[in-house]
């Protein structure tokens, strides 16, 4: 469209403005996968599950909760490995050190 847009005289030429536009919308993307996994296709949501190897998956939404997002409504029975040497709260799961 911003190409589009050009070509009419509508919108003005920016240089690497395609590059600023991905990005934005990849922010976006990931924004929401972060914080309301609700809100995305499933097929996206496996899509970025595969593209990240499982990372999106583990991630500790109940500390995004207090954003009021819902973030864990998804995630419930997960609770993530903690290591309490640095966190303020006392981890849910016991941690065994080597």
């Amino acid at each position: 469209m911003y190409f589009k847009g050009i070509e009419a005289g509508k919108v003005p030429y920016f240089p690497h403005a395609d590059t600023i536009i991905y990005s934005i919308s990849t922010a976006i993307c990931f924004q929401a996968a972060v914080m309301e996994v609700q809100t995305l296709r499933p097929s996206y949501w496996k899509f970025l599950l595969r593209l990240t190897k499982g990372r999106f998956a583990v991630m500790n939404r109940k500390a995004l909760d207090v954003f009021g997002t819902g973030a864990s409504k998804h995630f419930q029975d997960f609770v993530p490995r903690l290591d309490p040497r640095y966190t303020v709260v006392k981890p849910e799961l016991p941690i065994e050190f080597s």
